[in-house]
C-alpha cells in the first residue's frame, strides 16, 4: 500500500492556513501603520512588508489549492516559456546587481545605502531563487 503524502494530511493544510493568519495580521499591521505615519521610510518599510506578506498568501493558497482542488502541473512544452522569460528575467536581475552595487560604491548617506542594501539583498535572494529553479525543470523531464 502507498504511503499518502503528509501534504494529504489535515494537520498540514492548517499548518498552511495558520501560516496565511498570520501573514494577515502583518498586512493589517502593516496598512495600520502606513496610515499613522507621515515618514516616508516608515511607509516604504511598511509597504515591502505588506507585499512581502501578500505575496506569501498568494503562494501558501496554492499549496492549499494544490491539495485540495487540482495537483500542480507542468509539461515540458510548459516550461519552455516559462524558462524563457526566466532567463531574461535573470539576465535583467544581474544587470540590475551590477548597478545597485554600483550605485552603492558611491553612495555616501546612510539612507540611501540602507535602502540600496535592502535592494541588492532582495534582487540577490530572487536570483538564487530563480536559478533554484533548475530542479524544477529536471523534475519535470524526470516526471513526465
Amino acid at each position: 500500500m502507498k504511503k499518502k503524502p503528509v501534504e494529504d494530511s489535515e494537520e498540514f493544510l492548517n499548518l498552511i492556513r495558520e501560516w496565511q493568519a498570520l501573514e494577515d495580521k502583518t498586512i493589517s499591521s502593516a496598512e495600520e501603520l502606513i496610515s499613522r505615519s507621515s515618514n516616508p521610510l516608515v511607509k516604504m518599510t511598511m509597504e515591502m512588508i505588506k507585499h512581502d506578506s501578500e505575496k506569501h498568501k498568494v503562494m501558501q493558497q496554492m499549496i492549499i489549492d494544490s491539495i485540495t482542488k487540482e495537483a500542480i502541473h507542468l509539461s515540458p512544452d510548459e516550461l519552455a516559456p516559462l524558462s524563457d522569460m526566466l532567463n531574461k528575467h535573470m539576465e535583467a536581475e544581474a544587470r540590475s546587481l551590477s548597478l545597485a552595487d554600483a550605485a552603492l560604491e558611491k553612495s555616501e548617506l546612510f539612507v540611501t545605502r540602507y535602502i540600496l542594501s535592502y535592494l541588492i539583498a532582495d534582487e540577490t535572494k530572487h536570483h538564487n531563487l530563480i536559478n533554484k529553479l533548475n530542479e524544477l525543470k529536471r523534475a519535470t523531464i524526470f516526471v513526465t
